[in-house]
């Protein structure tokens, strides 16, 4: 009798996931081109090959009010994703990131007697670390990504993979960092040359809610203190994002981008940054940047009495040291930000010391060759239940 192919769920419920999940399945392909990849996810796990079970483009929320007003989608596609797994029968369940739905669909997983590798963990060691006991009962495997997590999870009992950090397939190996940075320094060094300014407001809708209106006026701002300096403004647009959220703000100045953001960050000299995946992104290219923050009042209340980190930032948090400036809440506001954001310009000091912070950052996070070894661990825990 011929074994049946293995049958893997992989559950993506943002941009970054849905872009790590993709990566994911055409690992898990190579290695077995007859593997099954069902999935929870945005277009991007359509177009890698994954039967898709329900769409997480409605279920980007990130804070505690934005949950209310999105919970009819989430159980809609709840309700779809039980009766998937108890149809079906994965082999395995692979969540990835996305706490919140993540963490009801492994404790489902769990009840149906599926195991759950886990990938990219809840950032229990930033808030909420009375939810370690309840998501160590629900997960059988955790892989990790952040330098730190690996030991932090394997003093509290977890099972650790450590992945490596994924943005390392984009900004390490044949990543021309040191090229980059050089052209880069020497636009920076040009008093009276172009300048080039990424920005990168995130993909949550409360994010972009919240902070465009304060990045648009940061760019008159920065035109103002540099009325005789060509600058040119890009907005990324992040995955299944509506750009016309986008012009409702910026009715002119600025260019919209969809590039990926390794291509849109080379070209970029300065960046204006949301807090997030993107921060990180933006510090191991090697782009002087600021890091702005903005939510709605009441998840600000929350999650300030919540957060037990000094930085919200990731590469902050990854060196234990503000290597980049965070501007959060009322503190990102236009004339602060536009003055910070110019002070790389006139301090080549301080842009040799971030240089030199980037380079210890990007040792830090690994090699190449995640998601090939996080594919290799997943069919090997498949075998292992066979």
């Amino acid at each position: 009798m011929t074994p049946r192919a293995p049958h893997i769920f992989l559950s993506c419920g943002e941009a970054s996931g849905d872009r790590y999940g993709a990566a994911l399945a055409a690992a898990l392909r190579s290695l077995d081109p007859e593997v099954r990849i069902s999935a929870l996810g945005s277009p991007g796990l359509a177009e890698a090959g994954c039967e898709m079970v329900a769409d997480s483009h409605e279920l980007a929320v990130m804070g505690f009010s934005e949950v209310v007003g999105a919970l009819p989608a989430l159980l809609r596609a709840r309700k779809r994703i039980w009766k998937h797994l108890r149809d079906t029968r994965p082999d395995l369940v692979v969540p990835i990131d996305f706490p919140g739905f993540n963490g009801t669909l492994a404790s489902r997983a769990q009840r149906e007697g599926i195991p759950v590798f886990w990938l990219i963990a809840p950032q229990v060691w930033a808030w909420g670390g009375w939810r370690i006991p309840g998501f160590r009962r629900k997960i059988d495997r955790l892989g990790t990504i952040l330098p730190f997590e690996t030991s932090f999870f394997t003093e509290r009992g977890f099972e650790v993979f450590p992945m490596g950090h994924p943005l390392m397939e984009d900004y390490g190996g044949d990543y021309a960092f040191e090229q980059s940075l050089g052209q880069r320094e020497n636009r920076l060094a040009d008093r009276d040359g172009p300048l080039s300014v990424a920005l990168l407001p995130g993909s949550r809708r409360q994010e972009l809610k919240h902070l465009l209106p304060v990045l648009k006026v940061t760019t008159m701002a920065v035109v103002g203190q540099l009325p005789d300096r060509p600058i040119r403004f890009v907005v990324s647009v992040a995955p299944g994002v509506d750009p016309a959220l986008i012009n409702e703000v910026f009715d002119s100045g600025v260019e919209l981008s969809r590039e990926p953001l390794p291509m849109l960050l080379e070209k970029s000299d300065l960046a204006l940054v949301c807090s997030g995946t993107a921060s990180l992104e933006a510090a191991l290219a090697g782009v002087p940047h600021e890091l702005v923050y903005r939510t709605g009042a009441f998840n600000s209340f929350v999650g300030k009495r919540l957060l037990k980190t000094p930085h919200i930032g990731l590469s902050n948090l990854i060196l234990g040291r503000k290597m980049v400036r965070e501007h959060l809440q009322d503190e990102a506001s236009p004339l602060p930000l536009s003055r910070n954001l110019l002070r790389w310009l006139a301090r080549p000091v301080e842009r040799q010391n971030f240089y030199a912070h980037v380079r210890r950052l990007r040792d830090m996070c690994g090699r190449p060759g995640v998601w090939n070894r996080t594919a290799e661990a997943i069919l090997a825990m498949v075998r292992e239940q066979a």
